[in-house]
């Protein structure tokens, strides 16, 4: 008898394993694909994450402080594109940003990315990973362990950065005549199937596999400064406000259904990985959108009239999450001539006096509450 039961206990664990979905490339996003997602910020105590093996999470009791979609479309249909022959589909991201795809029977990847945020562009620029970055893997089954790098090298002027913020970094360099400049990302993951089991979160239960990510970041910035070549300037980049720059190590668990497109759960961890700092989680009743409410990816804009402006000159404010802003208007020497905080939304209309203010070039700059550049102008004044 006491033979049986090693015996016994492999069959049970074989048949337990043999049961658990595989998450196949069938549930990647395709082209007019719409994910759905709610956001809990302050999701408290949710249970064990940490426990390996068959598993019954309850996340019924986490609630939505946002929600949000994600819509894919053909590449093409994007800004640019044309430019990225390799990308299958790309989707709008928040303040007018687009992340390229490229997609196999195996990776769903991200290409390129488009635009400013996290960094401190004045315009928005083409980001291209290289290799791509994965983004989800298949087939995905209990046990499975993927590791991925990718990054980017990519090389600007200073005249693509905001004239506030080269005179500060000047502050910082000793005043170095910068000739170029680059950013310098490199990703580091290891993604391990840990667990399996059944979620439960407001509006459905559903079976899954919980995927452990572990993801190392590293974001440098350089300068080409004649005779010595290039400098790696990070550590005066920082304190004169470029934003994003260092090491950063995250953790977090993605849990995938074999079925739905969203993973049903992506729970980030803190340092520590002692308890969820935020969970994202499937929105299981998204609501209906028509073609006026609908600003799925529109971009925070700015219109000057008049420009060139004499006396006075009107902001026209669109497309403002809600939230609380910084208005900053710069002259040439990055001195602020004009400064406003607002709590805005929408849409909002600002009337700026220049009567005191000499004639040339000025500059307007609207921050959110994390001090991001979310939109900007420029101004003549006569």
């Amino acid at each position: 008898m006491k033979k049986c039961l090693p015996i016994l206990a492999l069959l049970m664990f074989a048949a337990a394993v043999s049961a658990q979905i595989t998450v196949t490339s069938a549930t990647f996003p395709v082209a007019g694909d719409t994910l759905w997602f709610a956001v809990d910020n302050s999701p408290g105590t949710i249970g064990s994450l940490t426990a390996p093996g068959p598993q019954d999470w309850d996340f019924t009791g986490l609630s939505a402080d946002a929600t949000y979609r994600t819509v894919y479309r053909p590449a093409n249909g994007g800004n640019v594109g044309t430019q990225l022959p390799d990308a299958e589909l790309f989707a709008f991201g928040p303040l007018g940003t687009e992340t390229y795809y490229n997609v196999t029977d195996t990776k769903f990847e991200q290409q390129a990315y488009y635009g400013i945020v996290p960094y401190d562009l004045v315009a928005n620029n083409v980001f291209n990973y290289a290799p791509p970055l994965t983004e989800r893997w298949a087939p995905l089954n209990f046990f499975d362990i993927n590791a991925s790098s990718s990054g980017f090298l990519e090389l600007f002027v200073p005249s693509e950065f905001s004239p506030v913020l080269m005179l500060q970094l000047a502050a910082q360099t000793n005043n170095a005549q910068i000739d170029s400049m680059r950013y310098r990302l490199a990703i580091s993951e290891i993604a391990a199937v840990d667990a399996y089991g059944t979620m439960s979160i407001p509006g459905g239960t559903f079976q899954v596999l919980r995927e452990k990510r572990t993801r190392y970041t590293e974001t440098r910035i350089d300068a080409k400064i004649p005779p010595l070549g290039w400098l790696d300037i990070t550590d005066n980049a920082i304190p004169a406000g470029f934003f994003g720059l260092g090491v950063d190590t995250t953790y977090s668990y993605h849990f995938f259904n074999d079925v739905a497109k969203e993973p049903i759960a992506v729970v980030t961890l803190d340092n520590n990985q002692a308890f969820a700092t935020q969970i994202v989680y499937k929105n299981t009743t998204p609501p209906i959108i028509n073609s006026v409410s609908d600003k799925s990816g529109t971009a925070p804009t700015v219109a000057i009239s008049p420009n060139p402006a004499s006396d006075e000159a009107v902001f026209e404010l669109k497309n403002l999450l809600p939230g609380r802003y910084r208005m900053v208007i710069f002259d040439e020497t990055g001195r602020s001539v004009f400064e406003k905080i607002a709590q805005l939304n929408d849409s909002h209309s600002e009337r700026v006096g220049l009567s005191q203010q000499v004639a040339g070039v000025y500059f307007f700059s609207l921050f959110d509450e994390n001090g991001r550049a979310v939109c900007q102008g420029k101004l003549v004044k006569k």
